[in-house]
């Protein structure tokens, strides 16, 4: 392999690891948004189900003090009719109170039925707050390693920006430029190898002339579709 080649190629290497590093230092903010969202989210479907619980109750206990309020109007008609001496009155408080009965026999199979979405409601909330928690668990560790990883992420990449200026010493201006050029247009990768007479950078079918030059090692050679410089390993 030509000794530019290879100095390319670690390069390379080390520019590709230092374009990961800084890539994910660039995700980790949005990596904390998506998990304090994860944590909002989880709370809003937990808050939600309660609403529901506590809604519920409060028509429960509504219920019970209509129910209540009902039995003592019929008490007062009861207590009413019995001191009228009028038939006329005595049947109208009769009227009353048999309305009565009824407004309680309905607001009764009310309290029943919602009393049974409550009991239904239970075992709902018990799987949501088993979730809320699970949940809670999984992205407060997630987000307890923010630190540490921002932290390691830069000192790898204060490393490999240090690391990198010895790596260019040796490669002439010119090729240092078009690497650069390259890497940066060709998603990391400004130099490939040829596998199988293919430039596996652009995955073009190279010509034999290409790649018998490039076996020979004694000059620079680059893909003519790609431009990417190439390298052989075949024999």
């Amino acid at each position: 392999m030509l000794q530019a080649i290879a100095q390319l190629l670690i390069l390379q290497n080390t520019d590709q690891r230092l374009r990961e590093v800084t890539q994910a230092l660039l995700q980790l903010p949005q990596e904390k948004i998506t998990c304090e969202k994860a944590l909002q989210d989880a709370d809003q479907k937990l808050q939600s189900i309660r609403s529901r619980q506590q809604e519920l109750e409060r028509e429960i206990k509504k219920n019970e003090g209509d129910i209540l309020a009902k039995q003592s109007q019929i008490a007062r008609y009861r207590t009413q009719q019995m001191e009228t001496r009028k038939n006329e009155e005595y049947a109208a408080f009769n009227h009353e109170i048999a309305l009565g009965e009824k407004a309680i026999t309905m607001l009764e199979e009310q309290q029943l039925e919602l009393m049974e979405k409550s009991d239904l409601l239970q075992p709902e909330i018990e799987r949501a707050q088993e979730v809320h928690t699970i949940e809670h668990k999984r992205v407060n560790a997630i987000l307890g390693t923010f630190d540490g990883r921002s932290e390691n992420l830069l000192v790898r990449q204060r490393e490999l920006h240090n690391a990198r200026p010895s790596l260019t010493l040796d490669i002439e201006e010119d090729v240092l430029d078009r690497y650069e050029r390259l890497f940066k247009s060709k998603n990391g990768i400004a130099v490939a190898a040829i596998e199988h007479g293919v430039c596996t950078g652009c995955h073009m079918q190279m010509t034999t002339q290409t790649i018998l030059s490039a076996k020979a090692e004694k000059e620079i050679m680059a893909c003519s579709q790609c431009g990417r410089f190439l390298y052989t390993e075949e024999d």
